[in-house]
C-alpha cells in the first residue's frame, strides 16, 4: 500500500473529482429530473440536499478513502476494524457497475446523434411529415437499429478504457485536466446563446419560482437521489478517489470545490436547455429522451441548429468520458486489489462487462422493448433502482460507518491531515446532522416513495 499511486498536484484532484461529478448526471439527467418534477420546487430539494447531505458525505467518503488507502469494497471495513462493513463497499461497487451499463448506453446515443447533427441527416425531415413526429422515428429507429448505438458506446468504452489503462497520474489525472477545460469553454458558449433566447426568462422562472405544492415524497426522494447522482455519492467513487489524495491536501477545501462546480453546472445546464425548450415549443417533461427528442426539435428550429446541435452533443460526449473515467477506476481498483489483476488486465475486465451490460440495456430498448417490469424498461428500472434506492441507501449507510463505527477525533485527525489543518467551525453540526439526521430521513424517503 506504501507504493499506491496518487495524484500529482491538487488540480489533478479537483478536475478528476469534478469530471466524475460533472457529466451525465448534470447535462443529461438533471435538466430532465427537474422538467419532470416541476422545475423550482425540485431544485430548492435539491440545493438544500446538495448543502446539507452532500456536502457533508463528500468530504465522508473522501476522508473514509484516504484513511483506507484501499479499494471502495475494503475501504468501509478498514477504517472500523470490521469486516461485515465491506457490504456497504459491494453495495457501492454494484451500484456503480449498474450506472456504467447505461452510462454507456447514453454516451452511445449521444456520439450516434452528434454525427446525426454534423451531418445534417438528423434534420432531415421528409415532406408532409410532422417535425415532432420525425425526431420520434428517428429516436426510434436507432433503438431498432441497434448497431449504431452499440457502435457508439463501444467507442465512449474503448475512449474510457484508454485513459484508465494509462493509470491515475499518466490516464486520470492527465486527461481530466484536458477534458473539464473542453468542457467548460463548450458549455460557457452555449450558455451564452441561450440567453439571447425569447424562452430564457420563461426559462428562470421555470426552474427559480418554486411551486411547493408539487412537492411529493416522490419528488423529495428524486431530488436527493439526484443530488447523490450528481455529485457520485454512494458509488465508492469519492472512497476511491480519497485513497489516492495525498496527506498533505486538505479534504474539506477540495469537497467544497467539488460542490460549488457541480451545482453551477447542474443549474446551468437548466439555463442551457429550457430557454430552447421553451422558445420553440418543447416540453420541459418530456423524461429522459429530452436531449434526443425534445432539443433536436428546437435545433431544427433554430437559426444555425446543425451547429448548435453539434456543439450540444459534442458536450454531453465530453461529460459522458469524464464521467465513466471516475466510474471504471472504481471496479478496476477494487480488481486490482481483491482479484490481484494488475491495472491492464483489470481495464480490459471492465470493458467487457460493461459492454455486455451496455449491449442488454440497448437490446431492452429496442428488440427487448416489450419486456418491463413495472411498465418500466430495462433502462428505465436500473435508473430506477439507482436513483432511488441504493444510492441513497448507501449514503445512508456511509453515514452511519463514519459516525457511529469510525467515531468524531479519527475523522477529524483525517480530515485535519492530524492536526495540519484547523478543525472547521461547522464539524460538529455536519457531524450531527451525518449521525442523527441523513441516515433515518433517507430510509423514511425510500420508503414513502416506493
Amino acid at each position: 500500500m506504501n507504493e499506491r499511486d496518487s495524484f500529482s498536484s491538487k488540480l489533478g484532484i479537483i478536475a478528476a473529482a469534478a469530471g466524475s461529478a460533472i457529466g451525465l448526471g448534470n447535462i443529461w439527467k438533471f435538466p430532465y429530473m427537474a422538467g419532470e418534477n416541476g422545475g423550482g420546487a425540485f431544485i430548492v430539494v435539491y440545493l438544500l440536499a446538495t448543502i446539507l447531505m452532500g456536502y457533508p458525505l463528500i468530504y465522508t467518503e473522501f476522508a473514509i478513502g484516504r484513511n483506507a488507502r484501499s479499494n471502495a469494497i475494503d475501504a468501509f471495513s478498514k477504517v472500523t476494524n470490521n469486516k461485515k462493513f465491506n457490504i456497504v463497499g459491494y453495495l457501492a461497487v454494484g451500484t456503480v457497475f449498474l450506472v456504467a451499463t447505461f452510462y454507456a448506453m447514453i454516451a452511445g446515443w449521444v456520439i450516434y446523434y452528434f454525427f446525426l447533427s454534423l451531418t445534417g441527416g438528423l434534420y432531415d425531415v421528409q415532406v408532409g411529415m410532422n417535425v415532432a413526429d420525425h425526431f420520434d422515428m428517428v429516436f426510434a429507429t436507432m433503438n431498432q437499429n441497434i448497431i449504431w448505438p452499440i457502435l457508439g458506446a463501444v467507442v465512449a468504452i474503448l475512449a474510457t478504457g484508454f485513459i484508465n489503462f494509462s493509470g491515475i497520474k499518466d490516464g486520470v489525472e492527465k486527461y481530466s485536466k484536458i477534458l473539464m477545460p473542453v468542457l467548460f469553454v463548450i458549455f460557457i458558449g452555449l450558455i451564452l446563446y441561450s440567453m439571447t433566447l425569447d424562452g430564457f426568462k420563461e426559462a428562470v422562472t421555470f426552474l427559480f419560482k418554486p411551486d411547493f405544492s408539487e412537492l411529493t415524497p416522490k419528488t423529495v426522494i428524486s431530488a436527493i437521489g439526484q443530488a447523490f447522482f450528481s455529485l457520485s455519492l454512494g458509488m465508492g467513487l469519492l472512497a476511491t478517489y480519497g485513497s489516492y489524495i495525498p496527506k498533505s491536501e486538505n479534504i474539506r477545501a477540495v469537497s467544497r470545490q467539488v460542490v460549488i462546480a457541480d451545482t453551477i453546472i447542474a443549474l446551468f445546464s437548466g439555463l442551457l436547455i429550457f430557454p430552447a425548450v421553451f422558445t420553440y415549443g418543447g416540453s420541459p417533461a418530456a423524461g429522459p429522451s429530452l436531449i434526443f427528442k425534445a432539443l433536436p426539435q428546437v435545433f431544427y428550429q433554430m437559426p444555425g441548429g446543425r451547429w448548435f446541435g453539434a456543439l450540444f452533443f459534442l458536450l454531453v460526449i465530453v461529460a459522458s468520458i469524464t464521467s465513466m473515467i471516475s466510474i471504471f477506476e472504481i471496479i478496476i481498483t477494487c480488481l486490482m486489489e481483491k482479484a490481484h489483476l494488475n491495472r491492464h488486465k483489470a481495464t480490459l475486465v471492465v470493458v467487457a462487462a460493461v459492454l455486455l451490460g451496455c449491449i442488454i440495456n440497448i437490446l431492452g430498448e429496442g428488440p427487448w422493448s416489450s419486456f418491463t417490469v413495472g411498465g418500466m424498461s430495462i433502462f428505465g428500472l436500473l435508473d430506477y433502482i439507482t436513483n432511488n434506492i441504493t444510492i441513497p441507501l448507501t449514503g445512508a449507510l456511509t453515514a452511519i460507518v463514519a459516525t457511529w463505527f469510525w467515531k468524531y477525533i479519527k475523522m477529524e485527525n483525517e480530515l485535519t491531515s492530524d492536526g495540519v489543518y484547523k478543525s472547521s467551525a461547522e464539524g460538529p453540526f455536519f457531524f450531527g446532522l451525518l449521525k442523527w439526521v441523513i441516515p433515518p430521513m433517507i430510509v423514511v424517503l425510500i420508503i414513502t416513495s416506493l
